[in-house]
């Protein structure tokens, strides 16, 4: 018999044992309603998380033949969150807590969302044209339906928006809901030679996210300071490239790589 205990702040859900694969399909849907729907598919297992800590960070997924485990790993993409497990216990914990959050919506020029797409906070009485002299405060990228929650203690702030082949947005915003924000497409140059090129395909991996440098327009973009600069979920951050909400990453080269 599986137990299910729900109040307006705390969950308790029951998961599968590892050989149950899930399929499933969700559309700007709760984290929390999102767990909700797992839990009527599963048994033997249980998660817990606070209710409305999750609420308003929406899920937007589809994946078939997973884990529960890679399950919750897919439905929480790269929000702020940590999950530990303790034998049939699996708890899932927004590590970054303030109540205030940034909330909205990428898209391109005819309106498709854009995934992956690099969105960062900074102090709004900061240069706007200069990241050496904005002060950074927290950062995330948009999901596949090109929605972003990034929580924020500060209630105004300049929110920073790139995508590699689209223009830069920058405006300073309140805190809250701030809606749909349209990239507009864009020619880059470099050392004087018109870069055009495919969007790179990104990917969401275990960990992280892979993407195909080779067949994109990363392969002409130049160093391998610029790739790094324009990979989602990365920020240079005085002089040192962070993982927004993970902290400094290894880098590892392949010594038979040439040219990067």
């Amino acid at each position: 018999m599986k137990e299910c205990i729900f109040t307006a702040l705390f969950c308790a859900l029951t998961l599968c044992a590892q050989g149950q694969k899930i399929n499933r399909q969700y559309h700007n849907q709760s984290l929390s309603k999102v767990l909700e729907d797992l839990n009527a598919a599963i048994n033997d297992k249980t998660i817990y998380f606070i209710y409305d800590e999750l609420e308003d960070f929406t899920v937007t997924s589809h994946f078939t033949d997973l884990s529960i485990q890679e399950a919750i790993r897919e439905v929480i993409g790269f929000y702020p969150m940590k999950v530990t497990c303790d034998g049939d216990k699996i708890f899932v914990e927004c590590t970054q807590k303030e109540d205030a959050k940034v909330i909205g919506r990428i898209v391109d020029e005819n309106g498709h969302p854009i995934e992956f797409a690099n969105i960062s906070l900074h102090h709004a009485t900061d240069a706007p044209d200069n990241d050496k002299k904005s002060t950074y405060l927290n950062g995330g990228v948009s999901n596949e339906n090109g929605d972003f929650v990034i929580p924020c203690q500060t209630r105004r702030v300049m929110l920073r928006v790139s995508y590699i082949g689209y223009k830069t947005v920058e405006r300073t915003i309140s805190v809250g809901e701030i809606g749909t924000i349209t990239l507009q497409p864009e020619t880059y140059m470099m050392n004087g030679v018109e870069i055009k090129g495919e969007i790179p395909q990104y990917k969401a991996a275990q960990g992280g996210l892979t993407v195909d440098v080779q067949h994109s327009i990363l392969h002409d973009i130049g160093t391998a300071d610029d790739l790094l600069s324009m990979m989602p979920l990365v920020k240079n951050i005085n002089g040192k490239y962070e993982v927004l909400a993970k902290g400094e990453p290894e880098i590892y080269i392949n010594p038979q790589i040439r040219n990067l």
